[in-house]
């Protein structure tokens, strides 16, 4: 069989991620490309950056599209921005037919244009060859925000039972406010003050000495459990995902966690971190049957 390679972009705020992904290996192939790109920065400079990292990952062989994992709002079918918080110069551009443009006399030229949310795409690249391990999931990243993702039988899932409005976790009601203050880096700090009085990064606490720090991280983890038992129950999650630099102390609060959710669901560490949204990218438009992992 011919290898197939997509190549997928990652979106920040301060900068982009490119790589090339084996479509039927199911990795990341080469290095990858990261280009400083402020969000704050005009429309020309932003594409150029995409176009420039894009060309740096391209190599040779088939490609069969460009995915592109892209923050919200976005109108991903129409490839148009809708965010005004971030990316101001990027918001009502067709942006689909602006990468066409700047991609015409490259190796690039005429390949597909995909759009994916970078929290969904997460999720489906840890579904697809990463830590979910094909099993329906929900994705969630921990970080300074909360990210979610729903994936049901390979496929992002953004509404109907058990799914908030649009997949997104973040703004759900949960205890005396919304669920990101009680799932995100600030979360943590928050915990670690009441508990230790001191000021405390997830870092720093995952630093600290295990048993003052346990106490701090049973509770977070009872919270996280507490938060997302619902959802898992309602959509029938057999996974638990977690990326972002919170999860990073998974070891910490797994148990905790483990211990609040429906039986029946596993509580994972993310395999691919930063890479998984560029794999869930891969996955946007995979043209040959999927191969046992």
């Amino acid at each position: 069989m011919t290898p197939l390679f997509a190549v997928t972009l990652d979106v920040g705020g301060s900068h982009v991620t490119a790589a090339r992904v084996d479509l039927q290996a199911r990795r990341v192939t080469g290095d990858v490309a990261r280009l400083d790109v402020p969000h704050t920065a005009g429309l020309d400079d932003v594409l150029a950056s995409w176009v420039q990292a894009a060309l740096e990952v391209a190599g040779t062989g088939p490609v069969t599209h460009l995915g592109f994992a892209v923050p919200g709002p976005f109108n991903l079918r129409g490839g148009v921005s809708l965010m005004t918080h971030k990316f101001a110069a990027l918001h009502g551009v067709p942006l689909r037919e602006a990468l066409a443009a700047r991609l015409r006399g490259t190796p690039l030229a005429g390949v597909p244009v995909c759009f994916g949310n970078d929290a969904d795409l997460f999720a489906l690249g840890e579904w697809w060859a990463g830590a979910g391990e094909q099993q329906d999931l929900i994705g969630v990243t921990l970080g300074t925000g909360l990210g979610s993702g729903f994936v049901r039988d390979g496929q992002v899932v953004t509404d109907g039972p058990g799914v908030p409005e649009d997949g997104e976790l973040w703004s759900t009601p949960f205890r005396d406010g919304l669920a990101e203050a009680y799932a995100s880096g600030a979360a943590v700090t928050r915990l670690a003050q009441a508990m230790l009085g001191e000021t405390l990064s997830a870092r720093d606490l995952a630093a600290l000495e295990p048993e003052r720090a346990a106490p701090v991280w049973a509770a977070f983890g009872g919270t996280l459990a507490d938060l997302l038992s619902p959802w898992v129950a309602a959509f029938g999650a057999r996974r638990v995902v977690l990326g972002g630099n919170v999860s990073r102390a998974f070891p910490h609060f797994a148990l905790s966690l483990q211990a609040g959710l429906p039986s029946g669901t596993l509580a994972v560490q993310s395999r691919h971190f930063e890479l998984a949204a560029l794999l869930g990218a891969a996955r946007l438009s995979v043209p040959v049957p999927d191969q046992p992992v």
